[in-house]
């Protein structure tokens, strides 16, 4: 029996099924926990899986996001950059950051039941603050429906492209 989620932290990783009956992964890229009302945002992954996918799996796909301008309020150290720019070369001497997904954890706690925690990754701080667009996420329905194969085409007409997870785990 899976675990009922009670918080979600930067760096969870969430399975769920979507409409099509395929596992579908959410990455935390941030947390809004000060005061209410409290959100979490998550960054939309390629994970598109008959069965339950591993870390690995995870560690292998890629999110939606953009390089972005460098921004002077929402560093990265220069390791983290140095290892950016290693995995996607391209994109130097921009930034990578996320399409954000936000969910308002009043509404998640409705419908936290379809949700998995597979584990947590430590990511990059800023990861959705440096990337350009986000969207209201907070409806079950609406997320189910709209990882049923809806999300690619939409992502990549918002101008977003996909980058290897592997670019913004800490090392």
């Amino acid at each position: 029996m899976k675990e009922i989620i009670k918080d979600i932290n930067q760096g969870d990783i969430l399975t769920f099924r979507a409409a099509d009956g395929r596992y579908k992964v959410l990455l935390c890229t941030s947390t809004y926990k000060d005061k209410s009302p409290q959100n979490f945002t998550f960054a939309a992954l390629t994970v598109d899986e008959q069965e339950k996918p591993t870390i690995q799996s995870i560690i292998e796909s890629e999110f939606f996001g953009i390089g972005n301008r460098k921004n002077d309020y929402f560093k990265y150290s220069n390791k983290e950059l140095e290892w950016m720019w290693t995995v996607h070369p391209e994109v130097k001497p921009f930034y990578i950051g996320s399409y954000g997904l936000t969910i308002w954890r009043k509404e998640f706690m409705r419908f936290r039941e379809n949700f998995e925690l597979i584990g947590n990754l430590e990511i990059v701080n800023n990861l959705d603050k440096n990337g350009s667009g986000s969207m209201n996420a907070s409806d079950w329905d609406y997320l189910r429906d709209f990882f049923s194969g809806e999300y690619h085409p939409v992502l990549l007409n918002r101008g977003q492209k996909l980058f290897r997870i592997e670019s913004i785990i800490k090392h």
